[in-house]
């Protein structure tokens, strides 16, 4: 802890930053988490929005407080597995950064405009390749899940599916929806009321398994596409990789009390959020170390450059 904030943590405010605007599965669960914690521990949790350069104005901002506790980033799991891969910045995330704790899982879902004559993922990679301006996909920035799901079906297609840019998941969902684009990858749990209430149709869940969600829906595996089912993503609690063992411990440990609880699990499944595989510091560790070899390996196989 730094000299002035040497007393008893916390006897001060604490800053939850997020690196996405409100709305959304990052803000939702700083804002689930950060009521919590300020039930727990009696201080204020601000959380503050700092959108903006492939996350880079958030983790600056982090960079820029102390590693005393006092300054926290609830964020995608992807800002170290999948975002270092493809986007440069003059620091290196996966040294600078922690992923103490993961709070929600980040399932993607391949959902279509409900018009969309092709009703299935074949369907839409033979439209696809019949007429390569028919198709159309709503990618997020670079170095997304979205983005790296989005260029896998494209090269599925052949390279005839035509990969559309959007800097957030309410703009690419407004535009699908409204037919613009015909195609996105995004988290179940912010399209699930619009999959049920037949705004959009489901193609397949990008993943191994089901999803609770969606029950009804399969799995891009099941569908006989295993190579879209990436290791799981979550979105969790980054600290500095500079704070304390002491303190990164004592903010794991609040978190994992409030993970347990039945209440914060309603709450989770409530806002649409599912829970984690449950799991110890170190295996979270290796599973962040495994999945970024997992991006490596198939950024390269999609011809895409790859940092670091």
């Amino acid at each position: 802890m730094s000299a002035s904030h040497a007393g008893p943590w916390p006897d001060q405010p604490i800053r939850v930053i997020v690196p996405a605007p409100p709305g959304g599965i990052s803000d939702g669960v700083a804002r689930l988490v950060g009521g919590q914690l300020q039930a727990r521990l009696g201080q204020p949790v601000i959380v503050e929005n700092k959108p903006g350069g492939s996350a880079v104005v958030a983790e600056r901002a982090l960079m820029a407080a102390p590693a005393d506790g006092y300054t926290l980033m609830i964020g995608p799991s992807s800002l170290l597995t999948d975002f270092p891969l493809t986007v440069k910045t003059p620091f290196d995330p996966i040294k600078t950064f922690t992923y103490v704790t993961d709070v929600a899982s980040m399932v993607h879902v391949l959902v279509a405009n409900a018009s969309l004559p092709a009703k299935s993922v074949q369907e839409v990679l033979d439209l696809a390749r019949k007429d390569p301006e028919a198709v159309s996909i709503a990618n997020l920035s670079v170095g997304t899940r979205s983005d790296m799901l989005g260029e896998m079906l494209r090269e599925k297609s052949g390279g005839n599916i035509l990969t559309v840019p959007y800097k957030g998941s309410t703009p690419a969902l407004l535009d699908v929806m409204g037919g613009q684009v015909q195609l996105t990858f995004e988290v179940v749990g912010n399209v699930a009321s619009q999959v049920r209430s037949g705004k959009l149709r489901p193609l397949g869940l990008a993943a191994a398994n089901r999803s609770t969600l969606l029950p009804d829906v399969p799995s891009l595996a099941e569908l006989g596409y295993p190579e879209f089912a990436l290791p799981e993503a979550s979105v969790g609690v980054f600290v500095l990789s500079s704070m304390p063992e002491a303190m990164r411990n004592r903010i794991r440990g609040e978190v994992e009390s409030i993970k347990q609880s039945a209440e914060f699990g309603k709450m989770l499944a409530s806002a649409g959020y599912e829970a984690p595989q449950p799991g110890t510091y170190e295996a979270l560790q290796r599973k962040m170390a495994d999945t970024i070899e997992q991006n490596r390996k198939l950024l390269r196989r999609l011809r895409q450059p790859v940092s670091g």
